[in-house]
């Protein structure tokens, strides 16, 4: 069976980080760790990225968000959730143990394609193109993840100041 795109995410109490995994069309895995503060900004940069390429010529930024949102779904809806992940060969640069990510950009590569760029903390950057859809999949495990898992998003009051919401997560 040829390999296919694959995908799996977990949290990790103890590193307080995203374990992300991905085997590759070429058979290549990777595992990378995202820390809280990596995550939370690719998911912002992740809505930026999903409208910026939703194929619409509309000026308006509601209506490509909308759209965006519609074809988020669509991609999530039609994703194989079902079959197992099957781990593939190190990737010959990483290796098999997780590496620490400190960057994360996504380059459009035409309309229904992206390029997911790694920065690695010795200031190597490792890219993988994928499936645009594939993309709005992996935005949605993650916002998923943090919203279940991690207790990222939820501030104990202490920390915002007598009970007001927080001015601002990301600083």
């Amino acid at each position: 069976m040829a390999p296919r795109v694959q995908f799996k995410l977990s949290y990790s109490d103890v590193e307080d980080r995203i374990l992300f995994s991905g085997t590759f069309a070429d058979g290549q895995e990777m595992n990378l760790w995202f820390t809280r503060r990596l995550t939370l900004g690719f998911l912002d940069l992740a809505g930026r990225i999903s409208a910026a390429t939703s194929g619409t010529a509309s000026a308006d930024p509601v209506a490509k968000k909308e759209i965006a949102a519609f074809q988020k779904d669509a991609a999530v809806q039609a994703a194989d959730r079902s079959t197992p992940y099957d781990a593939g060969t190190p990737h010959p640069d990483l290796g098999a143990a997780p590496q620490l990510i400190n960057r994360v950009s996504v380059k459009p590569q035409g309309e229904d394609r992206v390029s997911l760029v790694f920065g690695l903390t010795d200031q190597r950057q490792i890219s993988f193109p994928i499936a645009r859809d594939a993309f709005l999949t992996i935005w949605d495990m993650i916002d998923e993840l943090v919203r279940n898992k991690t207790g990222w998003l939820s501030l104990p009051e202490k920390r915002t100041g007598q009970g007001r919401p927080p001015q601002s997560v990301l600083h």
